[in-house]
């Protein structure tokens, strides 16, 4: 068991989503930045899907009440005891024991993973915190939580190397498909999309983050459609010509005009945008988006055995840049 001893920020307990009840109204909700909550849960030996912390730029403070296996996702400054440790490692915390988060150095959004993830009573096949629908509730001074059942031996010190550190730019290209209504925009409109920069308002949360920048202009469709779904990083245009790309607790439908879709690979880019911070669009295919998260898919699976024992990494030279691969550890017979 964990207590949060001060909790400085929006701090709930999140997993990958609520699937398959969107037709219901119900958002996925889940983690902002899937791929470094992913890599959190990997390096305390967890699945992908395991509940755990995620907190808004500030971390908590935490007792353990029992020992466990703790890793900390997020450009941010840790201390056990006071004694610094780093993110991006598995560390052992005894009973007694006080964990300390400082404020993320860039990034919105850090997480915290315990070997066994946290135990928690689903609510429609899932772990994630919803607060628009009371689907759980932001976690505060006092609150203890129980972690699941884990088997420790072997989870600490587990480092993920710093060639797969997620890096939280202050400035990103972001690359959209572009549609599925890209009739109701001008030619002038789409272009002007394309090539400016747009930047994060304050008015931005998990349900999606409005941009400020030049106007995109609307065809004589106008700005509404029929209601229809939306995806994960759809654009939406309403009628003031502003960008607003949908997250993780989006409506599950929309009647605002869609420009474009962020490539799922970088959703998580888009997460971990702070307010001011600037983002500018690429248009790709459909063919090319899927072609970057197959690869991304087959770097993370890799991660994960690699940080279980089962794969080594070594360093090889292609095109004259050197990059990290994985081969398979054979098991003795």
């Amino acid at each position: 068991m964990i207590e949060l001893v001060n909790v400085p920020s929006l701090t709930t307990i999140q997993d990958l989503g609520r699937y398959s009840y969107q037709s219901f109204g119900v958002p996925v909700s889940g983690v902002m930045d899937e791929v470094s909550a992913r890599l959190a849960n990997y390096l305390v030996g967890n699945e992908d899907n395991t509940p755990l912390l995620e907190f808004v730029l500030h971390g908590p403070t935490i007792k353990f009440h029992s020992s466990a296996v703790f890793a900390i996702g997020g450009d941010v400054e840790v201390k056990l005891n006071g004694q610094p440790v780093e993110a991006w490692k598995s560390y052992w915390a005894k009973r007694g024991d006080i964990l300390e988060i400082g404020i993320l150095k860039s990034g919105m959004y850090g997480y915290i993973a315990f070997a066994g993830g946290i135990a928690c009573e689903p609510i429609l096949g899932s772990c994630s915190t919803y607060l628009r629908a009371n689907f759980g509730k932001p976690l505060s001074s006092g609150d203890k939580l129980k972690l699941g059942y884990a088997i420790l031996t072997g989870k600490e010190g587990k480092q993920l190397p710093k060639e797969f550190v997620p890096k939280y730019e202050k400035e990103n290209t972001v690359r959209v498909i572009l549609g599925p209504q890209e009739e109701h925009f001008t030619k002038r409109g789409i272009e002007t999309f394309l090539t400016s920069e747009y930047t994060v308002t304050s008015e931005s949360d998990r349900m999606g983050y409005r941009l400020e920048g030049p106007k995109i202009e609307h065809s004589d469709k106008g700005a509404d459609i029929i209601t229809d779904a939306i995806p994960p990083g759809s654009i939406q245009v309403p009628k003031n010509g502003k960008p607003i790309i949908m997250l993780a607790d989006r409506q599950t439908t929309g009647g605002y005009a869609k420009i474009g879709v962020v490539a799922r690979v970088d959703i998580p880019k888009v997460a971990q945008k702070r307010p001011g911070e600037r983002i500018r669009f690429k248009a790709i295919s459909i063919e090319k988006a899927q072609e970057t998260l197959i690869r991304q898919e087959k770097l993370m699976k890799a991660i994960k055995f690699f940080l279980r024992g089962e794969m080594r990494a070594y360093k090889v030279k292609t095109f004259g840049e050197e990059i990290i691969a994985f081969t398979k550890i054979e098991k003795k017979k």
